[in-house]
């Protein structure tokens, strides 16, 4: 009756039919076990668009009518169901939606309510006799709880749950700062998850934008409202274009994570306000439990699409071709805001702010400045490279050499960058995303740093990709005419943002090696580029292990019993072995028959033999058992031919001692 009902109650809960066959039930778990973790931080009626939490609440009220239906008609020996039990799940099917939702007339409800569950008590125990004081008595109970009600009802309540499930709750949510500190990195390290994000292409997926370099850091500042942040051929930006749907589980964000350029975001009920860098800020802070969708365009061109893409020789582009210099020369100046020109350009097309505008004086203050050696180095690494896609991977190379290390607790040094490229070479994603935007906007091709989470793992189960705490991550966006933004990572593939394994099948590498800690665009490659099942396990695992359990609790039984009644004479295990592994001798056989029938396997024969001897030896003689290497080799010859189930058999047959 179970089975067809608990089918039933799930179609009622909204559960799409097709979840429903054994082949999905680990898909279907792992969707229900989401949907309830995030049921804590959202508000009923619900309106979001995360679709387990809509299956779940409907679900909850079928598998509650099923479960008080179950225990209240369950067969006992002396009465019928358990009616406290069901009656107790019952009233969490009234009192939740009561609780949860606004209601009119709720003292009438709560009398309604009042008469039904003495009804389910004690009705059908009732005496005729005693119908009507008992009509009486239950009248007169409900009519004081009319007059008494308003005045235990009060604004603030007795006990907020709410507060309480926020303050309970084992997954408390994370908040980041993302502007660079180059310290030691205090990021949350729990493997907390913090979002899914059901996307056709894994990406970077970006909470911000930092890019003005102060003289010391990379941090949001003002965005450019002239550059175009994609490309003008309309082709390219519907190919690489698509819708991805993300869940907040614990994080805590000021803006949406979205990736590559954002068009559009929706949240229902919370306005997004677009910025001119493809982000959205959200009315109020995103938290557990908000499901939103946006439409993005995060291109992946080739290796050699990039390479022919060209030099961005815009004046739009001049603010992503721009460093602040720390001068100390000019007073009232900490850091001289230089324009670098576009790639391969003559210096004398430096720029500065006032008061400095001659190109030869910006260049005695680069190279006598603190930013000097990696003023040096961007034009050492520019000889001979000519396009900005090879100063791009000379670059990548550059900070791929194995001097450098992750360390997400770097020695001083590396508090600047220009200490983490020279003196220590130790650093985390900020060191590294840092100066490779450092070198690159040196050189003349736009660049900014980009925050938030890599792409995370894959949940193999729903095509999901799982973003954990661990994810938070720091990367590099370079701007290729005609294509846009494009991602480069420089971090290390050691760091974990780039080390929890996942789906990079469908992830371009820049053309550099598919293996080994090297440096990628989105890429990002990871450890054995293999995909990770999170949170969802097959659907037989658990009634398999539901079964292991009860073959070793009836093993532990059987050995107990064996133990109580003492070992069984050889001769009746032998009887007993050769029935239940279906390999019965015919009537009148003899022990010495077996034997020879046992001859192919001399310990099986063995076994015989020794029973035979102990069977026949002279009164007063030393009786024998067989040893455990005869009785292996019986259980080898009762399961020779029959496979893989006849061994399993044999072993059940004569098991060890």
């Amino acid at each position: 009756v179970l089975a067809p009902a608990a089918a039933l109650a799930a179609l009622a809960g909204s559960v799409p039919a097709d979840l429903l066959t054994p082949d999905r039930w680990g898909e279907l778990s792992s969707g229900i076990g989401r949907g309830i973790a995030d049921l804590p931080g959202i508000r009923v009626p619900y309106e979001g668009l995360d679709a387990w939490v809509r299956i779940d609440i409907p679900l909850g009220g079928s598998a509650l009518v099923l479960l008080a239906a179950a225990l209240a008609f369950w067969p006992r020996r002396d009465r019928l169901g358990h009616p406290l039990a069901a009656l107790v799940v019952l009233i969490v099917l009234y009192v939740v939606p009561v609780v949860a939702l606004e209601f009119t007339v709720e003292f009438v409800r709560g009398a309604v309510f009042t008469v039904l569950m003495v009804a389910f008590l004690r009705l059908e125990k009732l005496r005729m006799p005693d119908t009507g004081a008992a009509a009486w008595l239950a009248l007169g109970t409900v009519v004081l709880g009319l007059v008494v009600a308003p005045a235990l009802n009060r604004d603030q309540p007795w006990f907020d749950y709410e507060d309480w499930a926020l303050e309970t709750s084992a997954s408390k949510t994370d908040t980041f700062s993302w502007n660079h500190t180059y310290g030691v990195l205090d990021w949350p390290r729990d493997g907390r998850e913090l979002l899914r994000v059901k996307a056709k292409r894994p990406a970077y997926w970006k909470a911000e934008n930092l890019d003005t370099f102060d003289g010391r850091h990379w941090v949001r500042g003002p965005v450019y409202n002239e550059v175009p942040e994609v490309p003008p051929q309309p082709a390219r930006v519907r190919t690489w274009s698509e819708q991805i749907h993300v869940t907040v589980r614990n994080l805590r964000s000021p803006s949406f994570l979205t990736a590559g350029y954002a068009f559009k975001v929706n949240l229902p009920h919370v306005s997004a306000t677009p910025t001119l860098d493809g982000l959205f800020v959200p009315s109020r802070t995103l938290r557990r439990g908000d499901s939103y969708t946006a439409e993005i365009y995060s291109a992946r061109p080739t290796a050699a699409q990039r390479r022919i893409a060209g030099v961005e020789r815009s004046l739009n582009f001049d603010g992503y071709r721009q460093v602040g210099v720390p001068v100390s020369t000019l007073p009232g100046v900490r850091a001289l805001p230089v324009i670098f020109p576009p790639y391969h350009s003559p210096l004398r097309d430096l720029r500065a702010g006032p008061p400095v505008q001659s190109p030869k004086q910006i260049q005695r203050l680069l190279r006598a400045g603190s930013l000097a050696r990696t003023y040096r180095l961007s034009r050492r690494l520019a000889q001979g490279a000519r396009t900005p896609e090879d100063y791009v991977q000379r670059v990548l190379n550059y900070l791929a050499q194995p001097e450098f290390t992750y360390n997400e607790a770097p020695p001083r040094a590396s508090r600047t960058l220009d200490g983490f490229l020279f003196d220590s070479h130790s650093g985390y994603c900020q060191q590294y995303s840092g100066a490779m935007a450092l070198l690159l906007r040196m050189a003349g091709i736009p660049a900014r740093v980009a925050t938030g989470f890599s792409t995370g793992a894959t949940d193999l189960k729903t095509g999901e990709f799982v973003v954990r705490d661990f994810d938070a991550h720091s990367w590099v966006e370079v701007y290729y005419p005609d294509w846009g933004w494009i991602t480069f990572d420089p971090t290390p593939a050691q760091s974990p943002a780039r080390s929890q394994p996942y789906d990079a099948s469908n992830i371009p590498n820049g053309g550099l090696p598919s293996s080994g800690p090297v440096p990628g665009d989105v890429a990002a490659l990871r450890a054995h580029g293999a995909a990770a099942g999170l949170d969802s396990a097959p659907w037989w695992r658990a009634p398999l292990i539901v079964l292991a359990a009860l073959a070793v609790a009836a093993s532990a039984l059987g050995a107990v019993r064996r133990r109580r009644r003492g070992a069984l004479p050889p001769l009746f295990e032998l009887e007993r072995a050769l029935r239940r592994a279906r390999r019965e001798p015919d009537p009148g056989t003899t022990l010495h028959a077996l034997e020879l029938r046992f001859a192919a396997t001399p310990a099986a024969a063995g076994y015989v033999r020794t029973l035979i001897e102990s069977r026949y030896r002279e009164a007063g003689g030393v009786r024998h058992h067989p040893t455990r290497a005869q009785r292996r080799g019986l259980r080898a010859e009762l399961g020779r031919g029959a496979g893989m189930l006849g061994r399993l058999r044999a072993w059940w047959a004569l098991p060890p001692k």
